[in-house]
């Protein structure tokens, strides 16, 4: 590993909401991982819960630098699903063009900073809607996180930042979805991030990092 420490920033799928063990999918990551000179490696959870790309853009590098060592550490970036949530009745959070742009930008500045690795959003139970919570009821759908999810992953390719889309596969998951109706239908209970971390685990770009 060629980073002492990781910096995980995203939004409450990132911080692991209803994870039992409270660690999410990052602190199963980073739990045991160790630099070439045999020294554990750091792992901040920063995610925060109903992030949009905007606010994870606008905090990010202010986080980087709280945690300022001579070497930035690995950036991990997950977000997307804060963006493609609607009130009630509204418009999304963050429309699809401003998320582009926010996105672009974003991993961009961090890719010229140090290595860079993005992950996509994940799916709901749709019989969540409408999602009463303390800020309003809320509509979220699947056809319209896969539309941010692809769009992603188009600018990850343009600018060349392994990107993992999560979306259709965990859609489709039997286990995702019963980690989902374990937890709130939002957020997957404790086997929905393990699952996650499965998944970036057995990723050839993270296993590159890892390997350097």
């Amino acid at each position: 590993m060629i980073h002492d420490q990781i910096l995980f920033f995203g939004d409450s799928i990132t911080i692991g909401g209803n994870d039992s063990e409270g660690l999410g999918w990052p602190g199963r990551l980073a739990r045991g991982l160790v630099t070439r000179s045999g020294d554990y490696v750091t792992g901040y959870n920063l995610g925060v819960n109903g992030d949009t790309s905007v606010q994870i853009a606008a905090r990010w590098q202010a986080e980087v630098a709280a945690r300022g060592r001579e070497k930035t550490g690995l950036l991990v970036f997950a977000f997307g699903f804060n963006d493609a949530a609607k009130p009630a009745g509204g418009t999304f959070q963050v429309d699809l063009e401003t998320s582009i742009e926010t996105a672009r930008s974003m991993i961009q500045a961090a890719r010229a900073m140090s290595d860079v690795l993005w992950i996509g959003p994940t799916p709901l139970d749709e019989t969540v809607n409408p999602m009463q919570t303390a800020s309003g009821n809320w509509d979220m759908r699947n056809d319209d996180i896969a539309r941010y999810d692809a769009a992603y992953a188009d600018i990850a390719k343009e600018i060349g930042v392994p990107y993992l889309s999560l979306f259709s596969d965990f859609l489709a998951s039997e286990r995702y979805k019963r980690a989902l109706r374990a937890g709130d239908k939002v957020h997957p209970g404790t086997n929905g991030y393990a699952l996650v971390a499965e998944r970036v685990a057995g990723w050839e770009a993270w296993k590159a990092i890892l390997a350097a």
